[in-house]
């Protein structure tokens, strides 16, 4: 009866812990700018870390869209990308299921695309 119990208590715990999702899985989507609809992500997980596909209108081929590729991981409750200007935070607000990625004047504005 003792093992009964005892089993029973690690299928319990097993699918109370396999219930609670992985970390930064709100990240996990396709998102566009509010500003500009040619700026989109992608965000994939990658194991336990993800992949941020970013798409932007090209600096130096006028009409065309650049896509750049880079890991993150999730750290203190946001993604982390390193970059060649340290580390970038991209944040999400859950009220309003926004992101909030980082640019070169402050951050701009991501909404999930459904």
């Amino acid at each position: 009866m003792k093992n009964w119990m005892k089993g029973f208590a690690f299928l319990a715990v097993a699918a109370a812990l396999s219930a609670c999702g992985k970390q930064g899985n709100e990240y996990v989507g396709n998102w566009e700018a509010k500003q500009y609809k040619n700026r989109t992500v992608a965000i994939e997980r990658n194991g336990d870390n993800f992949v941020i596909k970013a798409t932007e209108p090209s600096m130096f081929k006028r009409g065309t869209l650049d896509t750049e590729v880079k890991p993150a991981v999730y750290k203190d409750g946001m993604l982390e990308v390193s970059t060649a200007f340290g580390a970038m935070k991209v944040s999400y607000v859950k009220d309003t299921d926004t992101l909030l990625m980082p640019t070169m004047g402050g951050s701009m504005e991501y909404r999930r695309v459904k």
